[in-house]
Parts: C-alpha cells; structure tokens; sequence
C-alpha cells in the first residue's frame, strides 16, 4: 500500500478477463485516475467491443496516463479456490490487494455476482487497516464506468499475452475457451498422445470430463485374439 492510506480524488476501476477458458491464466486489472474525463476523451470501452489493433493502442495510451497494476492468476490457483470456495472469492481476493496496491478513494469493481453489495462488503472486509477506499460493486461497471472499462482493456491484454506466451511453448492452442474448436482439438490431441493435460489446463473444468478417452469393453479385446 502507499504512504498515503487514502488518495483524495483517485478514481479507480477493476475488472477481470479469462474467467471461463479452459485453458491459460485469469487476469485481473485495476486502472486509477483524477481525471475520468480524460478516459472518456481517450474512447475507452468494454474490452469485448473493441478490435485487437485498437484494444493495444488504448493499452498502451492508459498506462501513460493513470496508474495501473495487473495481476495473472494462474491456472494451479484457480482450481484450488474452485475446490475450496469458489472462483468469485478468488477474484475478490485479487481485487482487495490491487486495491491495497493503488489505493483509491474509490473502486468501482465489475462484480461477478447480481448482488455487489455483498460483493462489495467483501472486498472491503479484506483491505488492510486504515485503508479508507469505498468499494462499490456492481454488474457491467465495464461498460458504464471509464476506469472499469480501461481496467478490462489492460486485463484483456495480459490475458492475450500470456496466450501468445503459452502458444510459444504448446504451438496452436487457440484461445483457450471451451467454445473454441482449436483449444478443444489441441487438449484432445495432447491427451491422447501424452497421457496427461497440457501445462496451463484448468484441471477443474468440466470440459475436461468431457474430452476423457472413454474406456469400453471392446477396447479390451477378446480372449480370441
């Protein structure tokens, strides 16, 4: 946390990318600033409604003119807290320390539940003592709040780039969504010659039940043969 256990005037956003792939880490962004005005100047938007050339360039132009930091979560981290108490207590947990890391006066989180009271209450409840922030959670906070909307941008990037990364080492792995046919031919194809899951798998999908060899009788043969 900074010397400062409040920052007066300091806006700050959050929002995360990846929660659903199969495939890769979760990241998690907060963008601060005093001057949303300048965020709404720069066009900043839900990261889903913009193209891949203009996400970059908005990227790169948020970090010149706020404070950011970005967090990736990998995939060992998000099946433990599957198993354990869920993938939102995870990103709560995630948001409260880059909230901590910046902080704000207040947040406005995109949260991941109906009820961002709750959710709010939560985040709160996890920032270090005398951290004065207000946390206010609510759904689509991406679309009509600009340091969320900035926010989702720099965790769509990370995402991205740890993609590119982990098509370096894998090859063509597609995006890492179940929906993709490429993310499900690769962890198909990767299983069925090496008896295991690619490095960066969500062991805790369910798209993974799904994709397992299905063992039957006549894989056994006959006492014929």
């Amino acid at each position: 946390m900074n010397d400062d256990a409040k920052r007066p005037g300091l806006v700050a956003g959050l929002d995360e990318a990846g929660r659903g792939p199969v495939l890769g880490p979760m990241a998690v962004a907060i963008v601060a600033t005093d001057d949303e005005e300048a965020l709404r100047a720069l066009g900043v938007r839900d990261s889903k409604q913009l193209s891949p050339q203009r996400r970059a360039e908005l990227a790169a132009a948020i970090r010149q003119s706020c404070e950011c930091a970005v967090e990736l979560i990998e995939p060992e981290t998000i099946d433990r807290f599957v198993a354990e108490g869920g993938l939102n207590r995870l990103e709560e947990r995630a948001f409260a320390r880059l909230i901590a890391q910046l902080a704000p006066t207040v947040a406005f989180v995109d949260s991941p539940e109906l009820d961002g009271e709750k959710v709010g209450a939560r985040i709160s409840g996890r920032l270090p003592p005398g951290l004065e922030c207000q946390v206010i959670a609510r759904t689509k906070a991406d679309q009509n709040i600009p340091a969320a909307a900035a926010a989702s941008i720099l965790a769509k990037e990370a995402r991205e780039a740890a993609m590119a990364r982990l098509r370096e080492e894998l090859g063509e792995c597609g995006s890492g969504y179940p929906s993709d046919e490429r993310t499900i031919t690769f962890l198909k194809e990767y299983r069925r010659e090496r008896g295991k899951w690619p490095p960066g798998t969500r062991k805790s999908w369910k798209t993974l039940e799904r994709l397992e060899p299905r063992v039957t009788l006549d894989d056994f043969g006959t006492d014929d043969e």
